[in-house]
């Protein structure tokens, strides 16, 4: 049903706005806005979830001891070595 549907997708968008930092293994970097529409006898019909990105220069540049966001480690554990190869990430930078 769309309750479980909602409640299951927020582990979900965590993963793509969390991150370990120096104090905080689980951080949030982002926002989020929920709009949860209900009928007139107050049964959950929809939902919307609008993220807010706050810290975009995580993306290219961690400082010492922190990593980027959670998404991009979950996705590589799932990737095989052909899809990890095909994103160039199989070596490690200079």
């Amino acid at each position: 049903n769309i309750e479980q549907q909602v409640l299951e997708s927020n582990p979900i968008l965590e993963s793509f706005g969390n991150a370990r930092t120096i104090r905080n293994d689980n951080s949030s970097r982002f926002g989020k806005f929920i709009e949860i529409r209900f009928t007139s006898r107050g049964k959950l019909i929809g939902a919307s979830v609008d993220s807010y990105l706050l810290e975009k220069v995580r993306l290219i540049n961690q400082s010492d001891g922190e990593r980027n966001y959670h998404i991009f480690y979950e996705l590589l554990a799932g990737a095989n070595a052909s899809e990890r190869k095909a994103l160039m990430l199989g070596t490690k930078g200079p």
